[in-house]
């Protein structure tokens, strides 16, 4: 689908959800955000992020930390992660990680799941809404599945 009609679909259906409908439409859309997501992908929030997505639910997550962060925790963090696409949101659950200590610290802080919503998905481009409704995560895809 051309990114404009992907972006006027993710916008019509976040329209939709907000007033409280759902159905076969919802549902294709989720269907075929849950495929296009699928893939690696690299974001520089606070460091490099590669968030890799497999067909089967699972996924991990690698950061890249240097300075400050990378002495408070660890230069190199990996987490073990499942994640599905419902209602136009992006859910990932934190399994693990290493090192276990740093990522335990992490998951007592920030909790162990996340739940964002899907600003756009192309084939290259992957936006996600924070919690605070405000930061936005800009993710590229560096490898299909």
């Amino acid at each position: 689908m051309p990114r404009i009609l992907l972006m006027l679909a993710a916008w019509g259906l976040a329209a939709g959800l907000a007033h409280g409908q759902d159905g076969p439409q919802a549902e294709a859309q989720d269907e075929q955000f849950r495929h296009l997501v699928i893939g690696t992908w690299q974001d520089e929030y606070q460091g490099k992020r590669t968030m890799t997505l497999a067909e089967d639910g699972t996924g991990t997550m690698v950061v890249e930390l240097d300075g400050l962060k990378a002495k408070l925790f660890a230069p190199r963090l990996e987490f073990d992660m499942v994640w599905s696409v419902s209602k136009g949101r992006l859910k990932k659950r934190t399994l693990k990680g290493e090192p276990a200590i740093a990522v335990q610290l992490i998951l007592k802080t920030l909790g162990d799941r996340v739940d964002e919503p899907i600003l756009e998905l192309t084939q290259d481009r992957l936006q996600l809404l924070d919690k605070d409704g405000k930061t936005k995560y800009d993710w590229r895809r560096v490898r299909d599945p």
